[in-house]
């Protein structure tokens, strides 16, 4: 059973009550109310108050918050507090800590503090949700489910050997075979071949200056995401058993660097897409970077309305230098995370923490208390927030190109042993969506094995270094060339299979041969500190190849360098070729002349993002702090 994200703007952040005392609770309330909060996410990181010790719980405090918050109109996100493992379960069960890639067992004390494999961790987290939703189903303030807490952030791979078992016999349902495996990992290199399955551990930590088996590497990712995914389905299948009304979801993290999920596979097992978002503070169009992870998360939902479920007030805690936001900007940011298609803004939490790691991270109410920047504009934002409830109904505007986006494609180049260091996935990806975020052409996401009927809704389809590729996937994205669209594919896209296998005849597979025209015969990286010229005035940075057109147009060759004279830029009636990166200004111009020929709307640029959803249109500016919304006609 599938239930929707409700259709209203939700407004809030974690609260953890368990911190303070009571005499806090009741003036939570009152600061609540003034600032319009309608929902907020009740025991992350509890376990160990509702479950003191083993089958012994505790929910009298939480009976007490509940009640509260139902008297105030404050709806609960009820979280089942499973994100930490209490230390009297890790000391009866030392067996459930993870262990690392060099054989370490890590310490309790931090969060996550779990293997992903452990049948004891899945079967305590089970029972404390089946305890919560027998206890809380019913209650009248519950309006949805909170599994967990960013899965993966901090344990996304364990060595263990419980993890070892569950690896081989992943192994077993996907391969059957030895001899399929072992053809599948490439085995007679390195004398890795294996002759029975107990023969294969996790890619544990190697002698210096050698690296695990790169495929075994990319499975063992796959395996720790489906062991994650199982984790979560225990607990969803343990609410679902007593409550068939709210609906159920975890907090994905939508993030620049936050790669250890397969999130298009986790997103058909939520009831609605909700999704972290912390801002790269000295990065300082850092604004970009949201845009593409709200346009992403976007993405997971198929375009449905989905839901911002923490971001921060002004600073976090755990940058190197965690500057505050400026007066404006914590309310453009909510903003844009609305207009691209969020049900809300909820934050990190409610009330600023006086003790732990996170006591420095800002909050909601801050520890300067109400008479605080903070507060004020947390307050402004309430009221924004309230103006807008009709929207939430509504999708954000489908956009005219999309941009394949794939975890398993990261995966793989994020591994050594590659042609340089220097290949980058998420920032290919952020370069290109940055240079059309400029330009006021707004993008879509979509996974490598979006269907033809998906693809056929966009002009235009941009692949930066989509590195792993299966036939299947070519002959889809063949058909969209051949049958009109815009294809843009960059350098070191279409390369192996999705075993990580080299396909030979020429880099790129057939869809860089055949539907691009281009032969690649050799890759020529470029020196770190250089850059090369090309025929048309660009410049590209990190990469070059020896490759040649074969039916398609040169548009410009590298004018230096080793591969001098080859084709770095090619065009095939309506689709393109990119063998290079582009710096930023080339960048630009690129997709200036591109959105030009196909005619591709613009709105905003220059710092400004205009977006529309529903019948409201969403003008942030984000250099001056300063937005601007109405409704439209058209």
């Amino acid at each position: 059973m599938s239930l929707e994200l409700p259709a209203e703007i939700f407004y809030g952040g974690d609260y953890n009550p368990e911190q303070w005392s009571r005499e806090v609770w009741h003036e939570d309330m009152r600061l609540m109310r003034e600032a319009g909060v309608n929902l907020v996410t009740l025991g992350v990181f509890s376990w160990t108050n509702l479950e003191t010790s083993e089958g012994h719980y505790d929910f009298g405090w939480l009976d007490e918050i509940f009640d509260l918050l139902h008297e105030n109109g404050i709806g609960v996100d009820l979280a089942t507090a499973t994100a930490s493992p209490p230390a009297w379960l890790t000391k009866a069960h030392p067996e459930l800590l993870p262990v690392n890639a060099a054989g370490t067992r890590l310490a309790h004390g931090g969060r996550q503090g779990y293997c992903v494999s452990s049948p004891i961790y899945k079967r305590k987290a089970a029972e404390l949700a089946s305890e919560l939703v027998k206890r809380y189903g019913s209650h009248p303030a519950l309006k949805m489910w909170h599994i967990n807490n960013e899965y993966g952030c901090h344990n996304p791979l364990c060595f263990c050997e419980v993890s070892a078992e569950n690896w081989r016999i992943w192994l077993k349902e996907k391969y059957e075979t030895l001899d399929a495996l072992n053809r599948a990992w490439g085995t007679n290199f390195w004398s890795q071949r294996y002759h029975q399955w107990d023969e294969i551990n996790p890619p544990r930590q190697t002698p210096d200056g050698t690296f695990p088996n790169p495929t075994q590497m990319l499975d063992y990712r796959r395996f720790s995401s489906d062991q994650i995914l199982d984790l979560y389905l225990a607990e969803k299948a343990a609410i679902r058993a007593v409550d068939t009304i709210h609906p159920i979801t975890t907090n994905f993290m939508s993030m620049k660097h936050s790669m250890n999920i397969d999130y298009w596979r986790w997103a058909s097992e939520v009831d609605f897409v909700a999704t972290d978002h912390y801002l790269i503070a000295e990065d300082p169009e850092n604004y970009i970077d949201l845009a593409f992870q709200a346009d992403l998360t976007r993405g997971f939902a198929s375009g449905k309305p989905w839901l911002l479920m923490e971001h921060s007030t002004s600073a976090v805690n755990w940058q190197e230098r965690n500057l505050a936001k400026a007066d404006g900007e914590m309310l453009c940011n909510s903003l844009t995370h609305v207009a691209r298609g969020s049900n809300g803004s909820m934050f990190f939490q409610w009330r600023a923490s006086v003790s732990g790691s996170e006591k420095y991270h800002s909050a909601m109410v801050p520890h300067a208390g109400e008479d605080s920047r903070i507060f004020r504009n947390v307050k402004q934002l309430g009221e924004e927030l309230q103006k807008l409830t009709e929207i939430a109904a509504h999708p954000t505007e489908k956009a005219q190109v999309a941009m394949v986006f794939d975890y398993q494609s990261w995966w793989a180049l994020a591994q050594r042993n590659l042609p340089t260091t220097s290949i980058d996935y998420p920032e290919l990806a952020h370069d290109w969506y940055r240079a059309l975020w400029k330009l006021g052409v707004r993008v879509d996401f979509v996974s490598p094995d979006a269907s033809p009927l998906v693809l056929a809704q966009y002009r235009a389809v941009l692949m930066p270094m989509t590195y792993m590729l299966s036939e299947q996937q070519e002959r889809k994205f063949a058909e969209y060339v051949s049958q009109g669209g815009s294809l843009v594919a960059s350098y070191f896209t279409g390369i192996s299979n999705l075993d990580d296998t080299v396909k030979l005849g020429g880099y790129g597979g057939a869809l860089v041969r055949e539907s691009l025209g281009v032969l690649v015969e050799e890759f020529a990286p470029v020196r770190q500190t250089e850059r090369v010229l090309l025929s048309n005035g660009a410049f590209g940075t990190e990469w070059a190849e020896f490759a040649k057109a074969t039916t398609a147009e040169v548009v410009a060759t590298y004018q230096d360098g080793v591969s001098a004279g080859s084709a770095a830029i090619a065009k095939k009636e309506r689709s393109w070729y990119i063998g290079t990166r582009l710096d930023e200004a080339s960048l630009m111009s690129f997709f200036d002349d591109f959105s030009l020929e196909l005619q591709l709307e613009k709105r905003g640029g220059n710092g400004v993002e205009v977006i529309r959803r529903g019948s409201y249109e969403f003008a942030i500016d984000h250099t001056q702090k300063t937005f601007v919304w109405s409704q439209i006609n058209d």
